[in-house]
């Protein structure tokens, strides 16, 4: 990965992008998951960078869904595999959920690849 400095305005979106791109490498993430995230970005751009209110309330109305849920399951693609590994394991251990690994372009060995990349991330 090249290096950026951390003065560039766009930074974090470079380093996710490069996330995303080492996962579509190791078979963790697809093509269209790089668009994907392409096109989060450019709804990220159009929004100010920010985290609207109502996006904010909804995190912490999931978050409480989490705890209070019987057999809680976070559903993991992945750009979430690449982008935040040990996010995830560090909130199903929180909650104790369980993970499942959902996806569109679904084969086997990307199923083996994302379960192996989130075995790997937890400490």
């Amino acid at each position: 990965m090249e290096e950026i400095p951390e003065s560039h305005p766009r930074y974090e979106s470079l380093l996710q992008r490069h996330r995303i791109e080492a996962g579509v490498e190791a078979g963790i993430t697809s093509r269209q998951g790089l668009i994907a995230q392409g096109r989060g970005e450019a709804f990220d751009y159009l929004l100010g960078e920010r985290t609207t209110p109502s996006a904010d309330t909804a995190e912490r109305v999931a978050a409480a869904h989490l705890l209070r849920a019987d057999h809680a399951v976070l559903s993991v693609n992945g750009n979430v595999a690449a982008l935040a590994p040990g996010e995830v394991v560090d909130l199903a251990d929180a909650t104790g959920a369980e993970i499942e690994v959902n996806l569109f372009n679904r084969t086997e060995q990307r199923i083996e690849a994302i379960a192996d990349h989130l075995r790997g991330a937890r400490g």
